[in-house]
């Protein structure tokens, strides 16, 4: 049997298998090549590439194929997943031992050592091993994973990052670091917050694939596996990972699993047949990603969640005889909505529905089923409708019987939230939608 191409749970580290993100490098590229070697902040969801980026970067095959060449360039890679309590000495120790590994010159090298075997660095001496690294020809950056660790954690001084901002504009070393949210959004103090050294960074959003990369991604992959993905399989793809690079991987992984399955039936009369293979798949993607969608709706606010709740209810129900925009409908329901978008079509969970500008829906249909799941109370977990009735009473609400049957079946620790779209949600705006159209909607 083939071994499967597809891979989800670690970075990409072939750069054969690294796909898109063309523009988003040529912008870090293009700030490293300028003059003044300009620093770039990569900022992401979990697991939409951000580290696969940085690898990349870090290649030197790779480098070199985008202009940054090894004899000019020493890109370091630095991850700080995990390390809570770090302080400066640490950090910077960490870095002169990658340092120590990637230089070859000679006499950088002794340099580095020296400094690392000293009882502590300061920032005068760092100044040094910049100006000698610069004199060598070489141009020192540092790729900095999960950056956060760092913004974050309470031993990391304003004057810690006076520094490293002097080293980066003034000492020729730029720096690359990848975050989760804008670097000003991760401080762990209004001292930090405000401090220049975060003026110093162009920042780049990863976003979702465009269907055209998803495609390559497909292709790509499966190219010399022997096994190659039909129209319908590339449409099952795009519609479970609604172009999210980990999400994709898994549905790759499990379409070409199930086509392989699949294969062996026809000679065995054992494995998966070609009308149980959309099924398959499909059971075995939602399997996979359930915690990462548990974990992606954790981190919205209330509002966020509001949002996408209107979004799917739009939706899924009948268009406006007059043509309004998406957005503008969208806003009339839920003013906050405005707000809103923006930050999750940043995080990836709000996307542009088939390509048309101004029209969104949801990541995939597979988290806006996640999403109606998790609304949805088990059938031991459904509430009486007396404890519906006390409930709206006491917080002054009041619904018409079919609208409280309807509540009873969600879950009771989202009754808040539907109190909150009860008390801001303009139904009276929205034409023939109503909160009864909303719960069958979700439900």
């Amino acid at each position: 049997m083939t071994q499967n191409p597809f891979t989800f749970g670690n970075p990409i580290r072939e750069p054969g298998h690294f796909i898109g993100r063309q523009a988003e490098l040529r912008q870090v590229v293009n700030r490293l090549l300028s003059s003044a070697h300009e620093s770039t902040s990569i900022v992401g969801e979990r697991r939409i590439g951000k580290t696969s980026l940085l690898m990349h970067l870090a290649d030197k095959a790779s480098a070199r194929s985008l202009g940054l060449v090894p004899e000019r360039f020493c890109l370091i890679y630095i991850d700080f997943q995990g390390l809570v309590d770090i302080t400066p000495k640490q950090f910077w120790a960490r870095v002169l031992k990658r340092m120590e590994r990637s230089i070859s010159d000679p006499s950088l090298k002794s340099q580095i050592d020296a400094l690392q075997k000293q009882e502590t660095i300061e920032l005068f001496d760092l100044e040094d091993l910049c100006e000698a690294i610069t004199e060598a020809g070489l141009c020192l950056v540092l790729l900095l994973d999960e950056f956060e660790y760092v913004t974050q954690n309470p031993n990391f001084k304003a004057d810690f990052f006076g520094g490293l901002r002097a080293l980066a504009i003034h000492h020729n070393l730029p720096l690359i670091p990848a975050t989760r949210r804008e670097l000003v959004d991760l401080c762990h103090s209004e001292e930090i917050k405000g401090s220049p050294f975060f003026n110093i960074f162009a920042n780049i959003v990863l976003r979702l694939f465009k269907r055209g990369e998803v495609d390559e991604l497909l292709d790509s992959y499966t190219r010399d596996s022997g096994v190659t993905f039909n129209s319908v399989e590339h449409e099952l793809a795009w519609q479970l990972g609604g172009g999210h690079p980990l999400f994709t991987q898994v549905a790759g992984y499990y379409l070409f699993d199930g086509i392989q399955q699949g294969k062996r039936s026809e000679a065995s009369g054992q494995g998966i047949t070609a009308d149980k293979l959309e099924k398959w798949v499909t059971t075995q993607f939602e399997g996979q990603v359930g915690p990462h969608f548990s974990y992606l709706w954790a981190h919205c606010s209330e509002s966020e969640k509001i949002t996408l709740l209107t979004t799917i209810m739009l939706c899924r129900s009948k268009p406006p005889k007059k043509e309004i925009p998406f957005m503008e409908r969208l806003v009339k329901l839920y003013p906050r909505a405005a707000m809103d978008s923006d930050h999750l079509i940043k995080r990836g969970l709000l996307r542009e529905q088939n390509g048309d500008s101004g029209c969104y829906a949801l990541l995939s249909s597979s988290l806006e089923g996640w999403i109606t799941r998790e609304l949805a109370a088990g059938p031991d977990e459904q509430a009486s409708q007396v404890s519906v009735s006390d409930w709206l009473q006491s917080g002054r609400i009041s619904l018409e019987e079919p609208e409280k049957n309807l509540m009873a079946k969600v879950k009771k620790q989202y009754w808040p939230l539907l109190g909150t779209i009860l008390k801001e949600m303009s139904f009276e705006l929205a034409g023939n939608l109503t909160f009864e159209l909303l719960l069958k909607a979700l439900l």
